[in-house]
């Protein structure tokens, strides 16, 4: 019994560890941060999304002044 806790405690251990670090970005070695933020800005996922929420807030803007107006 005692060994069979030992086991799913050390399974849980290792697999906390290995999602830990799974879920660390992985930055290349002498990248530095600014070059980082330059890589993801012009990301073409997140230039998407970025349009998809300006256009968002622009709607809710628009609605926003049209209830003001009335």
């Amino acid at each position: 019994m005692r060994n069979k806790i030992l086991l799913i405690g050390a399974v849980a251990f290792v697999a906390y560890i290995l999602g830990s670090r799974s879920a660390t970005v992985q930055v290349n070695k002498g990248e530095s941060v600014r070059h980082q933020l330059v890589r993801m800005w012009n990301d073409p996922k997140a230039k998407k999304e970025r349009a998809k929420t300006a256009k968002k807030a622009a709607r809710a803007a628009e609605k926003a002044l049209d209830r003001v107006r009335r």
